[in-house]
């Protein structure tokens, strides 16, 4: 195992399971966002990766998924030389706010300060206390133990699910990829904190387009809808809330939006599925949108009833819902799924529908959601967007 990625490897997996044992403050969000989106962002982009998330996220105190973790995390680090890097910045945490009062530090001749009253001098390792002989073995543990120790201090406490799952918002539900809820949504303002500047913005329409699945992103017998994908001028567009709050979607002309209808082929449970992406100037926008979005997935009256659907947590935020409507004169029964996440300043929406009066498939739903959610976070790095719907 290579002594680098697998010290980084080990203190990451003990962060993040660590974390999510239940011992966390929300303290140090932006060192937290920042590992959390890191691992999503690497591992999701293969079947192995999402397993082995997935399989923490389930049970984080299960040896095996630990395990498979932390071997996921180490062979993506030594693989790529670009995401050791940003691992170790990221481990690390943003710079102090403030310079330090003193910055010269005591010298030692042929030693290595470690800390206050702590040092390595010849072949001994002294911590306070503790002293440990200073060979090969003991200094790559000790590596581990300082990667670790300032990742701790970095993160505080933070919340080892939303590290996992990028999710801080009290509305997005995390369980299996189908069931239902018994009480309606009440849409609400987005938790995250996340601002103008902490995440970039994709504003050429091109790059947002290929966030759409194309024909080659789709499983087999699936379509492309004719004259798909198309852009829509977002503009009055708005959510209004249960408590009568209007939220705006796209109140200038300044967001992109494009949309695409996908053909599911004989055979399927649904008729259609329809996928959004509005990409804002700014997170802060986006972040409104989503409330907007949210509300207006949740709009229910006489004929139309909504429902809270159960899918995983994805983005920064994210939720879910399913609707049955009878069509006024004919009495026939429609039904639709629908989902809304936000990743930093682009949002997607998911629309399953099934004209027949069936039940919404809530397999595709989440996997269509999964699938945008993961091709918005690739334009967001700047990498064109690959990853493929696996139903």
């Amino acid at each position: 195992m290579d002594d680098v990625a697998g010290s980084m490897a080990l203190s990451a997996v003990q962060i993040l399971t660590g974390l999510a044992t239940g011992a966390a403050t929300a303290v140090g969000n932006e060192a937290g966002r920042a590992v959390g989106d890191l691992v999503r962002a690497r591992l999701g982009t293969s079947d192995d990766g999402r397993a082995a998330l997935d399989g923490v996220s389930a049970d984080p105190a299960d040896p095996s998924a630990v395990a498979g973790l932390q071997e996921a995390i180490r062979q993506a680090l030594a693989a790529d030389p670009e995401f050791q890097t940003r691992m170790a910045v990221a481990l690390a945490g943003p710079p102090p706010d403030v310079p330090p009062a003193h910055a010269v530090s005591p010298q030692y001749t042929g030693s290595i300060i470690i800390g206050g009253g702590s040092k390595v001098r010849n072949s001994q390792i002294s911590l306070g206390p503790l002293t440990i002989t200073n060979t090969r073995a003991a200094r790559v543990s000790l590596t581990g133990i300082a990667a670790l120790l300032v990742a701790l201090l970095s993160l505080g406490l933070y919340r080892g699910v939303q590290l996992l799952t990028g999710d801080d918002s009290p509305h997005s539900a995390a369980g299996p990829s189908s069931g239902l809820k018994p009480s309606a949504p009440t849409p609400s303002r987005p938790a995250s904190s996340t601002s103008d500047t902490d995440a970039p913005a994709v504003r050429n329409a091109t790059k947002v387009q290929q966030i759409l699945p194309d024909a080659a992103s789709l499983p087999q017998g699936w379509a492309v809808a004719s004259g798909s994908p198309t852009t829509q001028k977002c503009r009055s567009r708005v959510g209004i809330s249960k408590d009568g709050q209007s939220h705006p979607i796209c109140d200038t002309g300044s967001v992109l939006d494009l949309q695409s209808e996908y053909d599911p082929g004989p055979g399927a449970d649904y008729n259609r599925v329809n996928v959004e992406v509005l990409a804002y100037p700014s997170a802060a926008a986006a972040a409104e949108g989503f409330v907007g979005v949210e509300a207006e997935n949740a709009d229910s009256n006489d004929v139309k009833q909504v429902t809270q659907a159960t899918l995983p947590s994805y983005g920064d935020e994210s939720s879910a819902v399913t609707m049955t409507a009878t069509v006024p004169g004919s009495g026939s029964r429609v039904s639709q799924g629908f989902s809304v996440v936000r990743c930093g300043s682009i949002l997607v929406r998911v629309v399953v529908s099934d004209d027949d009066g069936s039940t919404a498939g809530l397999d595709a739903l989440n996997a269509f959601t999964r699938t945008v959610t993961a091709r918005a976070q690739q334009a967001l790095q700047d990498t064109r967007p690959t990853t493929a719907v696996e139903l």
